[in-house]
């Protein structure tokens, strides 16, 4: 294998190499190691490597493999973990000064998941403080770079994880998502972003604090969507552990890949995303609306009557959970969190206990809202992302120029760039973005594909046929 076939694989196509011993572990994970060494000075996608063991571990399922013990499609395939994500013996810091030196005895329920089938766990990946926003620009690890354009974000929190997918430092991510921070930086990045059914993957080893109890998901970050499906089997499915992961069956999330979608009916919701998203977006989505319609699907308009209050909604649930994980921190080391945060926290602190329950009740009425839509078409769809990704220089004075008009990056409704993936996070349902096109600076864009309660495979056949008719998922960013 050499180098420059690194920038365009996929777990699919190099796990049946390593399965018919073509391609070697150790050999795929050398050429990863050393790729992140030529790539990461730029691109600060990781904060910590482990070489050594990621080495060992490739020895090993090497080892296995030739002896007939292969386990499956990850075995030996190289994979990152987001950094607040317990990983035993490796630091974890949530993108914190508190927890710098924090060295977990323990893994993350989907990271021992991983390794269990045999993927090579290559380091941590760069996220905002505290998992905290949508730009990875952090003030203790630095600003991760996008791979399309490096004087632009890469989105967040999971930016460290989008960017070495896209920048081919690994094949597969694991990252969360609290307001959008699988699917945001995702779109910004080109890549392939899930995140499933609330309780569908355990959140054990999820660093508290770093998302709200009941809004936060562990996701998936790969180049493709069938990639995609095939890390979902591994990870989803009860923990015991998390008292809140959900008892159902785990499908076999890759039969859904290549059926067909003709005859089914994809739902758009207008008055909401239409003023949200700006002009290159709303095009990028109206054309992707019209790939679907040629491979079959019908649009039908859905309502929502109570979306507008999605955003206060879903930010008094995150704010109110989030600070009651910190309040220990806010009390001993005020002065190690960055001023912009420690202010939101005791903002947080201020939030009556009558208006979190009031929130829980608008939120209750907003799901019943979904499932009613959710009975008359099989997926709905939207932007990712208001807007592409920004330049560096813009967010670090907090405000963007789109269109013509200057936003700030904090409004009334939340952070700029969240506010067309929270509503699946007040809600729980699955949803996935892939590419659905680039902007005219050449920066990818996306589409969310959202299915109804614990219909992964619904969402993974939609936007795989997405993907397959538009072929935006085979361009690749140039790198130096």
């Amino acid at each position: 294998m050499t180098p420059k076939e690194l920038e365009t694989p996929t777990i699919a196509d190099l796990s049946s190499r390593i399965k018919g011993r073509e391609v070697s572990p150790v050999e795929v994970t050398r050429l990863f190691l050393e790729r992140i060494e030529r790539l990461n000075p730029v691109m600060n996608a990781y904060v910590t490597l482990s070489g050594e063991q990621a080495m060992a571990d490739a020895r090993r399922a090497e080892r296995d493999i030739a002896d007939d013990r292969y386990l499956g499609p990850l075995h030996g395939i190289p994979f990152s973990i987001k950094d607040n994500l317990a990983t035993r013996g490796m630091r974890t810091t949530a993108g914190s000064k508190i927890l710098s030196e924090w060295m977990p005895d323990f893994d993350a329920t989907v990271v021992s998941r991983l390794k269990e089938a045999g993927a090579i766990i290559l380091g941590k990946t760069n996220m905002h403080e505290w998992a905290s926003g949508g730009t990875t620009i952090n003030p203790f690890y630095g600003t991760t770079r996008n791979p399309w354009d490096l004087e632009r974000i890469t989105g967040g929190s999971s930016g460290g994880s989008a960017a070495a997918v896209a920048a081919s430092m690994c094949l597969g991510s694991i990252g969360s998502d609290n307001m959008g921070s699988v699917r945001n930086p995702a779109a910004m990045c080109g890549v392939v972003g899930l995140k499933a059914t609330y309780g569908r993957v355990s959140r054990f080893g999820d660093v508290p604090g770093t998302g709200g109890d009941s809004t936060d998901h562990i996701g998936i970050f790969t180049r493709t969507v069938a990639d995609c499906a095939l890390v979902l089997k591994v990870i989803a499915g009860y923990d015991p552990k998390d008292p809140l992961s959900a008892d159902e069956a785990v499908p076999e999330y890759s039969a859904s890949i290549g059926e067909s979608v003709r005859g089914l009916t994809v739902g758009i919701i207008r008055d909401y995303f239409d003023k949200l998203a700006k002009r290159e977006v709303r095009e990028a989505f109206a054309r992707a609306v019209v790939v679907l319609e040629s491979l079959g699907m019908r649009a039908e308009e859905v309502t929502i009557p109570h979306m507008d209050l999605v955003p206060a909604a879903q930010n008094c649930t995150t704010w109110v959970e989030r600070v009651s994980s910190h309040v220990q921190y806010l009390r001993s080391r005020p002065r190690d969190y960055s001023p912009g945060f420690l202010y939101r926290q005791i903002a947080a602190l201020t939030i009556p206990a009558e208006t979190y329950v009031t929130a829980q009740k608008v939120r209750r009425i907003i799901c019943e809202e979904f499932d009613r839509a959710l009975e008359r078409v099989q997926v709905i769809v939207a932007p990712t992302t208001e807007i592409p990704a920004a330049k560096i220089e813009e967010c670090n004075r907090g405000e963007v120029e789109v269109d013509g008009e200057k936003i700030s990056l904090r409004g009334a409704r939340g952070n700029l760039g969240i506010q067309c993936t929270l509503p699946f996070n007040l809600t729980g349902l699955p949803a996935i973005s892939v590419c659905c096109g680039f902007s005219s600076s050449g920066l990818p864009l996306g589409l969310q594909v959202v299915g109804g309660p614990f219909q992964e495979s619904m969402v993974f056949r939609v936007a795989h046929a997405y993907e397959r008719g538009a072929g935006w998922h085979k361009k690749a960013p140039r790198l130096p």
